[in-house]
Order: C-alpha cells, then sequence, then structure tokens
C-alpha cells in the first residue's frame, strides 16, 4: 500500500458516532464514503463504490457485524481498520494482522493507524 488514501468508506450503525468520524476524516482532508449505517448499505458501498480504505464499527447492532463487509474488502484487496469498544482478541472475525482502532475516537488517532498502514502518507 504505497499510494495515500484519499476516499474512505466509513461503516458505523451509531448515526451520532458515524457523523463525528465522518466530520474527523473530512478535517483531515479525506473524503468520506457513506457513511453506511445499516449492514446492508455497507455490503451494497463495499461491493460497488470507489474507495481506498475503511473503517469498520466491528458491531452493527442487533446481532450483525461488519464481518460481511471485511470479506467483500478481503476479496477487493482493500485495506480497512475495525473500531470497536470491544477487546480485539474477544471478537471472532479479527485477525492477528487486522487494524484495529479503540473507542473514542479522535483525529489523531485516525491520522496515527492511517500512517500505520500507508507508511507514505504525507498527513
Amino acid at each position: 500500500m504505497s499510494q495515500e488514501p484519499k476516499r474512505i468508506l466509513v461503516v458505523e450503525d451509531e448515526v451520532i458516532v458515524a457523523f463525528e468520524l465522518t466530520d474527523l476524516l473530512e478535517d483531515l482532508g479525506f473524503e468520506v464514503v457513506g457513511p453506511s449505517v445499516h449492514l446492508e448499505d455497507a455490503i451494497k458501498r463495499a461491493k460497488q463504490d470507489d474507495f481506498d480504505a475503511a473503517f469498520l464499527d466491528v458491531n452493527l447492532g442487533k446481532g450483525k457485524t461488519s464481518r460481511p463487509v471485511k470479506e467483500v474488502l478481503d476479496e477487493r484487496g482493500i485495506p480497512y481498520i475495525f473500531i470497536t469498544a470491544y477487546d480485539a482478541n474477544s471478537v471472532e472475525f479479527i485477525d492477528q494482522n487486522d487494524r484495529v482502532l479503540t473507542k473514542p475516537v479522535t483525529g489523531d488517532r485516525l491520522l496515527q493507524v492511517l500512517r500505520k498502514a500507508y507508511p507514505d502518507m504525507e498527513r
């Protein structure tokens, strides 16, 4: 992953958190795709939309998770970062190589995890 991300998909079921995350990313100069607050919309966007990276909330409410979105992104070769309040080791579909950001999220922490995914990033 050498190219710097410009468009980022946001998947977060809590509307207020989704818009806070969107605002943080836009303030950092990224274009946000979404946010997707429902799993079905997130899967559709993951399959069809043009974006460089994604932030995926692990728990999407009512027994739904972002696992299907992760699987689509894996197939497309698009990097993603999980966002969760849970211990990453307790989430069965998070692999040890996956990037995880724990809530609460700040702009500095978003940039920090993106820089790990994109070492040549200039932001």
